[in-house]
Parts: structure tokens; C-alpha cells; sequence
């Protein structure tokens, strides 16, 4: 597998922020490394029709671009500390030049930058899914998306807010498979292959409204006590916890996620049932009456 990208020029080119001078040798490794990262994403045949395709062309350019960024993350993560054959060594500068970045800047500049890749590899998604070359249709990533209620990123924006990111639609893949096949699907019954097939330009049922819901919100509390969190976008967690009362700025703890994951699942139990209903043609259930906490009740005089 040869590089698709081959100098220090190019690197600056694609991120902005690389010095064109630095040696290309230093990060070919980290190049090497994240562009195999990418095709176990996608797939190794689109890196190999990257590697044929002209410099410029469309799809090279929406390859080149993650795996510059994310090799040059690498990169600078391991030069905040120099490594000497007498050891590692910290410099600090005492002639008024350069001073060091306090550790709070340098994990902000990680998480900018890797919300940079993460944009970068949702541009490369969406172009994938709009071109549909025969290299990504023919994956069984994408393969297995054709099996799913929610087949894309922007139907899946549809029932939980994910900024349409194309990346993190394929990372919840084998969730989704997982909530549809062991919960959504079952409780449907015969008949759900029509439900798969409804054709969502017309007009959309209220049970594959329902059942879209129970899959996305299924999958996505599975996801989340699964994965590490750094996988998803900040948003994603952040948005969920200040819908549900939590205040937006602050970091999701292990408990947030936690009490984030039981609020999808139980939310997800009333939309099956919905679904169930709507399937059976009955009315719904409305509730007439709030429903109170049996024991927080107080009176004010």
C-alpha cells in the first residue's frame, strides 16, 4: 500500500497548520498508520482506487485530507516530549522565546483536532453515499446498511440527532443491527420486511416512525456504555444530557453517560410500544394526567 500522501508541501496543504520545512520522515509512520486506520472504515478498495486516481481528484483529496490530519495529531502528541537516547526530556525555553502550553491548552487543541477528523471523515461519508462508487457499494459495511431501518446518516438525523455525521452512522452500524434484529424486530413481527421496504419519499407510517425511534435510541445507549466517548462527537452526549436537564458546558461524567444510556432505553420502550400499536391500527395512549414522583410531594402556603 503506497502513500497517498508523499511531503511535508502536501501535508501543510491539507491541514494548514504543518510546517512545510519539518522532516516528512518523522511522520511517514504516523501516515502509514492512519491511513490503514481509515480503510478498516471504509474499506481497503477505496484507498487503493485513491492510490490510482490523479493528485486533485475528488475522492483522493476527501481521503488525503483525515489521514493528514490525524497522522499530524500523532505527530505532535509525541513531540511535547523529546525522546533522546539518555532518556525523555522536557525543554523549557529561558531566553524569552516560545514558552510550553499549559496541559489544559494541549488537550483542547487534541479535542479540536480531532473534531476536525471527525469532519473530515464525514465529508468522505457523504461523498461515498452520493457517488456511490462500486468500490463502497460493494463493502459489507455498506451492505449491511441496505438491511437496516435506518440506512444513512441523514435518516438517522431524522430520529436522534447525530449532526449528520457520516462517521458516526457507520460506527453505530453493528449497533443498530443489534437493537433491530434482538428487540425492534421481534416485537414487530410478520410483516416487517414491508415495514423495511415503506418508501420514505411518500409518505412514513407512524410504526416505521416508531420503530425508527426504538432502533436509533436502542442502539445509541448500547453505543455509548460500549464505545469510549472520545469516538463520538462531543455533541452528540452533551446535547442528549441538556435536553434532559444537564447543563450543556459541563463534561459527561461516567454516571452522566450511565443515566443518559437508562433514559434511551426506557424512552425506547414506550416508542415500541407505539409501534405496536400503530401496526395494530389502535388509538393511541394519551396520558390525561401528569405523572408525579410517589414521594416527592409537598405543599407551599
Amino acid at each position: 500500500m503506497s502513500l497517498l500522501i508523499e511531503s511535508s508541501e502536501q501535508l501543510r496543504a491539507l491541514t494548514g497548520n504543518y510546517y512545510a520545512n519539518n522532516d516528512f520522515q518523522k511522520v511517514q509512520g504516523d501516515i502509514e498508520q492512519a491511513t490503514d486506520e481509515l480503510g478498516r472504515l471504509i474499506g481497503y478498495a477505496l484507498i487503493a482506487k485513491a492510490e490510482q486516481a490523479e493528485e486533485g481528484d475528488r475522492l483522493r483529496l476527501l481521503l488525503q485530507r483525515p489521514i493528514a490530519i490525524l497522522a499530524c495529531l500523532r505527530l505532535y502528541q509525541k513531540n511535547d516530549l523529546s525522546h533522546e537516547d539518555d532518556g525523555r526530556k522536557f525543554k523549557v525555553s529561558t531566553d524569552g522565546g516560545d514558552k510550553l502550553p499549559w496541559e489544559w491548552q494541549l488537550d483542547r487543541d487534541d479535542a479540536l483536532q480531532l473534531e476536525a477528523y471527525f469532519r473530515a471523515v464525514d465529508s468522505l461519508v457523504d461523498y461515498l453515499d452520493a457517488e456511490k462508487p462500486e468500490e463502497w457499494t460493494s463493502s459489507r459495511l455498506y451492505r449491511d446498511t441496505r438491511t437496516l431501518i435506518v440506512r444513512n446518516a441523514g435518516e438517522m438525523d431524522r430520529y436522534f440527532p447525530i449532526q449528520r455525521s457520516g462517521r458516526t452512522y457507520l460506527l453505530l452500524v453493528p449497533f443498530l443491527r443489534e437493537a433491530q434484529v434482538m428487540t425492534v424486530q421481534d416485537a414487530y413481527g410478520t410483516g416487517w420486511k414491508d415495514l423495511l421496504d415503506e418508501d420514505l419519499d411518500t409518505e412514513e407510517s407512524a410504526a416505521h416512525y416508531a420503530a425508527a425511534m426504538a432502533t436509533c435510541l436502542l442502539a445509541m445507549a448500547t453505543a455509548l456504555t460500549r464505545l469510549p466517548l472520545k469516538l463520538l462527537p462531543c455533541g452528540v452526549v452533551r446535547g442528549y444530557l441538556a435536553e434532559s436537564g444537564m447543563r450543556e458546558s459541563e463534561p459527561a461524567t461516567l454516571d452522566d453517560v450511565q443515566r443518559a444510556a437508562d433514559w434511551m432505553r426506557a424512552d425506547a420502550a414506550r416508542w415500541v410500544d407505539k409501534m405496536k400499536r400503530a401496526r395494530d391500527g389502535q388509538a393511541p395512549d394519551y396520558e390525561l394526567l401528569p405523572r408525579n414522583h410517589p414521594r416527592r410531594k409537598w405543599c407551599r402556603l
